[in-house]
């Protein structure tokens, strides 16, 4: 087996990519990652191509300092704006949630559903790789933008945020039983959406791409080595309820938090 023992960097718009995070410790629990959250600048999901792109190339710029041995923007807006100019930019890998997400979402049976942040919609980037995969398949995408702030909320089992996913998710035509959880802040939500929505298949971006960046490492990246891995967590803004929030998505305490400049 190859051995790299060189963290993962993760990176998010905010917290909500801890749920990927989440994700990565139960899959690959010996991984030293380092994550790094725009908290400062959160949320990009209304903000322009341009700007998206920038923070994504600023963001993998500070974390090419933790020498990285494989970059994840678990980050579906970031993933849909600025992954091809951090690949382009990267010294080493780097991997989206959209990809994953879509992989999946293309082996469901019949139309399939994508809901996330307007600019992650209006980027059409899920559509466009899930018909890559599957041409002819229908796909039908609902921006959700109040959702987030739900989540960040602690609102997770509530009965308004269950009316407001049932708003959003009355979009998507009747024949849709497979949705993508096109944001990394909607895992949380899993309950809410259940009862707005019963019966329906989610897609866990972050689960997926868990798995994505396990092959990854399996085939030519190599694994770290012995023991539990670390977990650094960086963020560009420090409010006072964010280990409180952030805690929530990594289903674990935050223990510490680094405020760092991007």
């Amino acid at each position: 087996m190859i051995t790299d023992n060189r963290p993962l960097g993760v990176f998010d718009s905010g917290i909500g990519g801890l749920t990927v995070v989440h994700a990565l410790r139960r899959l690959l629990p010996g991984e030293n990652i380092v994550y790094l959250g725009d908290t400062a600048r959160v949320p990009y999901g209304t903000k322009s191509h341009g700007t998206i792109e920038r923070y994504t190339l600023q963001a993998g710029a500070l974390l090419q300092r933790y020498d990285p041995k494989l970059l994840i923007i678990a980050c579906n807006t970031a993933s849909a704006h600025g992954l091809p100019a951090l690949q382009a930019a990267s010294p080493v890998p780097v991997v989206g949630v959209i990809e994953p997400g879509a992989e999946a979402a293309s082996k469901a049976d019949g139309a399939v559903g994508v809901i996330g942040t307007i600019a992650t919609v209006q980027s059409g980037a899920y559509e466009a790789a899930i018909l890559a995969r599957a041409p002819g398949k229908a796909v039908h995408s609902a921006a959700c933008p109040l959702l987030v702030g739900l989540a960040e909320e602690g609102w997770l089992d509530d009965p308004i945020t269950v009316e407001v996913c049932r708003r959003y998710l009355a979009v998507l035509p009747e024949e849709v039983r497979t949705v993508v959880l096109g944001c990394t802040h909607y895992p949380v939500l899993k309950a809410s959406l259940e009862q707005a929505r019963p019966g329906t298949r989610w897609i866990d971006s972050g689960e997926v791409t868990a798995r994505t960046v396990g092959s990854l490492l399996g085939a030519s990246l190599g694994f770290h080595g012995e023991g539990r891995g670390r977990l650094r967590i960086l963020l560009t803004d420090a409010g006072s309820r964010l280990q409180e929030v952030g805690g929530r998505f990594l289903e674990e305490p935050l223990e510490s938090l680094e405020v760092v400049d991007l």
